[in-house]
This record gives structure tokens, sequence and C-alpha cells, in this order.
């Protein structure tokens, strides 16, 4: 899955520092400026999070002025906001649109801040929709720009003062703490928010959009794909300044490994306990004792299923241990989808069952450990 992000991109500065003092010429704090950190916020921010959740996303980048945020924060506290904007031209945005490749992507994001570069959002739509793109709407303006898109995303406020309330189709309306409220495909979700500490909403709604898309790329439901967005922004909140979320901000990265695991030898140990260094959870795939026969002769396995089961379940690095009956793991690896897959160092990436699905990583060989050699030594 390839997603576009469209929209205005901002520069958010934040100017920390501390006070010890008021200033003589008003009743306002002197601070002491001790650091300046920029980021990316706006359609920027949407596009480092999928980037950063591992989504195959590109921004567009059109060649107009960028509008800066600039936060200062004292002593942990947020003192003021001094905005510069600059409003790009939508027409010449739109031009340049007009022969991008919206045909490569499947995905297209409007992040829209009303900053210009979505000033003709329902020509751009129509543009997506022509190569046959889903659009996800961020909005700003009123419900009427964004006609064609797929879904849409306003807050609540936007879902009222932005005429939301009158949408026919697709929509997520975030509410500030409460109940995230969607309508997809004419099934309704309600899905609770925690109640946590907030330190800074900026970014949130960014950090909720890109949570959602990630699910949709991992052909998530739409429930889950919500709970995603929703878990994401809520960890956005926590955190002062805008935030960039991590896979395992959403959900647990698993891992998986697999093979016959019938003698268990230091070599099998050390690639378990590098693997689970690799995420969370770690879910080992076994040959069924009827896909051992066929694979290595009617000798094998030495241990049954049962045995390799409770061999590998007591291990401390092993989550979860799941049986396959068939020749490769592959159709357990699309039903599982891990986020990585881990073998041995006898194996290249390109050989790996799987390596179209998920990630590979391979393991250092441990030599002179198999369980071939060790059956032939206790002959």
């Amino acid at each position: 899955m390839k997603v576009l992000v469209i929209g205005d991109i901002i520069i958010d500065r934040y100017i920390y520092g501390a006070s010890t003092r008021l200033s003589p010429e008003a009743p306002v704090p002197v601070v002491t400026q001790e650091r300046i950190v920029e980021t990316v916020g706006g359609a920027g921010l949407v596009y480092e999070n999928l980037k950063s959740l591992g989504v195959d996303v590109s921004l567009y980048e059109p060649d107009q002025p960028t509008s800066i945020k600039t936060r200062v924060m004292c002593d942990g506290h947020y003192v003021t906001r001094i905005d510069k904007d600059y409003i790009a031209d939508g027409y010449d945005v739109l031009e340049e649109l007009q022969e991008f490749p919206f045909n490569k992507y499947d995905y297209v994001i409007l992040s829209d801040y009303n900053k210009g570069v979505l000033e003709f959002s329902e020509q751009i739509i129509q543009l997506a929709n022509k190569a046959g793109c889903c659009v996800i709407v961020d909005p700003k303006k009123s419900a009427e720009h964004y006609k064609g898109a797929w879904l849409v995303k306003p807050n609540e406020k936007e879902f009222t003062e932005l005429d939301f309330d009158l949408w026919q189709g697709n929509i997520i309306t975030t509410r500030a703490g409460k109940n995230v409220v969607a309508s997809i495909d004419n099934v309704v979700y309600d899905i609770p928010v925690d109640v946590v500490e907030v330190n800074d909403v900026t970014g949130a709604g960014d950090c909720f959009l890109a949570s959602f898309v990630y699910g949709l790329t991992k052909g998530y439901d739409y429930k889950h794909c919500i709970e995603l967005a929703v878990k994401g922004s809520t960890k956005a909140v926590t955190h002062l300044g805008t935030y960039t979320l991590a896979v395992s901000d959403l959900e647990d990265r698993i891992v998986f490994t697999n093979g016959v695991f019938d003698i268990l030898h230091k070599g099998h140990f050390e690639l378990l306990a590098e693997a689970k260094t690799l995420g969370e959870k770690l879910i080992v795939g076994i040959n069924s004792d009827a896909s051992v026969k066929r694979l290595k002769g009617e000798t094998r396995p030495i241990n049954n299923q049962i045995k390799r089961i409770s061999q590998l379940e007591i291990l401390p690095w092993v989550d979860q241990v799941v049986v396959f009956d068939e020749d490769t793991p592959y159709e357990l690896i699309k039903k599982l989808k891990p986020h990585l897959i881990v073998k041995g160092g006898d194996y290249k990436i390109e050989e790996v069952v799987g390596n179209d699905l998920a990630d590979v990583h391979i393991v250092s060989t441990v030599d002179g450990y198999s369980t071939t050699s060790i059956i032939e030594a206790s002959k």
C-alpha cells in the first residue's frame, strides 16, 4: 500500500527556557532561553509519523512559502505562541498536480490547515479519484470543499461549524477526550478514549490520522484502525511538543521465526534470544509431525509436536508457539501479520519464506551446533 500526503507543511519551533523573575516592564516572566527545537508540523507531521510507522509514504512539497509557529515554553509551561503565516498560491499547486502520478498511490491524505495549498481541494480530490485513490481529509474549510472524498475527519467543533453534520459519506469525528464517533460504510463506531494527563495537544490530530492510515495499510478492519488512531493521538498528547509515533506506541511489535525445533541446542537459544530483543512479542511457528516427516523422513521428528511445544513454551523468550501443517509457514505468516521475520545465518533474505510479507532479520549461525549433528553423534 502506498500513501501520498498533500497539504500545508508547517514548521513548529519551540523556544525552551526558564524564569526566575518577572519583567519590570510588564507582569510577564523574563525567560532565559536555553534551547530551540524545530520540528515539522501539519502535513509534514502526518508524513513523518507514517514514515516512522513503516508506511510506504510520499510527501508532496510544493514550491511555496512555509508558515512558522513559534512556541515559548518556560519551566515546562506554555507561555505564548507567535505565528508567521504565509498563504500558498493554491492555483499554482493545482496546476502542478494536473500531471501528478496519482495512480501510483492507494491512499491520498489531504492535510488542510487553511494555508492555501488545498484551496482547490475539490478539484484535487477529483484528480485523485480519477486515478483510483481513496482520499482521506483532515479539514479546515466547510464540508462542500471536500466533495468526493472517501473519508473526512473533523473534530467536534468543525463537525458543527463547518457543516459536517450534513456529510453523507464516511466520517470520523474526534471529540477532545470523549469517545470518537465514526460512520464508515454505513457502520457506526463509538470508540472510547482513555483519560490521560494532557501535556500538549499540538499535532494530536496528525498522529490520529497517521495511525488510522497505518492501520488501513496493514489490512486491519475499520474498528481496529480507529482504535489505533485513538491510541496514537492519546500517546501524542502526553508529550510536550510535537511527537512522532513508533509502531510500539500503537501495538506490540510481533516477531516471527519458524523451524522444526526438534532437539533444542545453543544455536536455537541464541536465535530465540536475539529475536525477542527485536520486538515485544515473539511467536514461534513449528512444523507439525506430519510436516516434519514429509521434509526430513520417517525417522523424524525425534520429539513429537506436543513435546516440542512444551520445550519452547518454557523458554523465557517465547511468547507463543503455533503449529503449521504445510511444508512452509507462508499461510501462517499471512494470518499472523508479523512485523519482522527472523531466521538463522544459513539463509539469505531473499530465500526466507514470507520475505514479501514482512521485513527479515538474519541472526548469525552458531558454528558446530545443529540437530542433525546431535543425532549423528548420538548413534
